[in-house]
């Protein structure tokens, strides 16, 4: 089965490293002191960096592994101006008000994200080619023409649907009963757009230090100290920006976030016109299905990228990645039967039991942590955020002002995900049998 399922050459790690390789840095001398360090290299950690420098604060990032190893680099590349929470259960946990506030945010969190990779010139591919939510069932279907009605009366996000028989146009399957098209949606290349943030830092005096793992942070009076491997280093604040990745020398945090595995793949280089009659109409493509799945164009639209949960449980076995995943990607393009992968890899999301992003304190502890899948943007926006909280002590970003929630005996470990993803695939095997 590999022989036919693999191409020759096939890596077991992220597409997006081709273009942009691991560092290989080795681990630098670390200062005994900075005005800030900040745990974790992803978007938010850099963005928050950035921020940070250009008011003249002495900034350290302190990565485990090499720059953006995490999540930054290995998501599907997908940008948008909403969150995973729809407004009804935003409403039903936080109250009309506040989800209005938080949908208005997130949409405002959008448009300073396109502005800020424009004023900044970072490279990364970024397309404005619109996105199909794609009705796994015809009940799906009128609920995508009540959300795109409702998000462009409400919020004045630019929504509208297809049908059936208009949907071949956008992309070519039979598999769904029509689609909402979000045509200011786009994609990027994440490990170019971390790139980006990454060169931005080090040109503003922000030291990086790889290679390092943290295993604790110590509160000392107005001082707090971060041991490491390399030693410790005392900061006047402390941002921890580790999102999925958070670990058991964060027990606090770490009780907070959900750590799901996410996996992806990209097929070998296709025909020059193969992509262009899968996607005609050059959009990104999710679907509504409770195990969802996304489907995108390379940059360079010689490859096709599937993402989505491909595995029960949280084990990294890229084969087993890949022949999930294509047999999903045969489901809807059969013609890629014979096509072969590329790439196979696995990536974290860091969740919260809310569902929604957070930005908060505790003493000298700033968090930034649950983008709940919209980590481009909203990491990127909500390291700006954390960072203004460093330097005012205060924010005026709705998603600081609630608390960061837990629940009883969840010590980190989400061992509920295995039997929520066999429960969530069941309902959408029934599903299809009254499609």
């Amino acid at each position: 089965m590999s022989e036919t399922l693999l191409a020759d050459g096939f890596k077991a790690e992220p597409y997006w490293w081709e273009a942009v390789p691991q560092g290989t840095a080795a681990r630098q001398s670390l200062p005994a002191e900075a005005d800030v360090v900040i745990v974790g290299s992803g978007y938010a950690g850099l963005s928050a960096a950035i921020t940070l420098a250009r008011a003249g604060r002495e900034v350290v990032v302190i990565e485990a592994h090499s720059a953006g190893h995490g999540a930054s680099t290995r998501s599907v590349g997908m940008i948008g101006g909403r969150l995973r929470q729809g407004y009804a259960a935003l409403a039903k946990d936080f109250g009309a008000k506040k989800a209005h506030a938080l949908l208005s945010e997130t949409w405002n969190a959008y448009g300073w994200f396109r502005g800020f990779v424009r004023d900044e010139n970072i490279d990364c591919d970024l397309a404005l080619s619109g996105r199909l939510i794609c009705a796994w069932t015809a009940r799906d279907m009128e609920m995508l023409k009540r959300q795109a009605a409702f998000l462009t009366t409400t919020f004045g996000i630019p929504a509208h649907t297809v049908d059936k028989g208009g949907l071949p146009a956008h992309v070519a399957t039979d598999l769904y009963h029509g689609a909402m098209v979000l045509p200011e949606d786009g994609g990027i290349d994440p490990a170019k757009y971390h790139l980006g943030l990454l060169r931005l830092a080090r040109a503003h005096g922000v030291q990086v230090i790889e290679q390092t793992p943290v295993t604790g942070v110590t509160e000392n009076g107005k001082a707090t100290s971060v041991t490491t491997a390399a030693g410790d280093i005392r900061a006047r604040d402390v941002i921890l920006a580790t999102n999925a990745y958070t670990g058991r020398e964060l027990p606090w945090y770490r009780r907070r976030v959900i750590a799901v595995g996410s996996h992806m793949i990209a097929t070998e280089p296709l025909a020059a016109s193969a992509v262009e009659r899968l996607l005609p109409g050059g959009q990104l493509v999710n679907d509504t299905r409770k195990l969802a799945f996304a489907f995108r164009a390379s940059p360079d639209r010689r490859r096709l990228l599937v993402g989505g949960r491909a595995l029960q449980v949280d084990r990294v076995d890229p084969v087993a990645i890949a022949r999930r995943l294509k047999q999903v990607m045969v489901q809807s393009f059969p013609s890629l039967a014979e096509t072969r992968v590329s790439n196979a890899w696995e990536g974290r999301v860091g969740f919260t039991f809310d569902r929604i992003p957070h930005i908060g304190r505790r003493g000298n502890i700033h968090h930034v942590l649950g983008c709940n899948g919209s980590g481009i943007v909203m990491g990127s926006y909500l390291g700006r955020c954390t960072a203004e909280l460093v330097l005012s002590g205060r924010s005026t970003s709705h998603f600081a002002q609630q608390e960061l929630p837990s629940r009883p005996y969840y010590n980190g470990i989400p061992w509920f995900m295995a039997p929520m993803t066999m429960a969530l695939s069941l309902q959408d095997r029934a599903r299809s049998w009254f499609r």
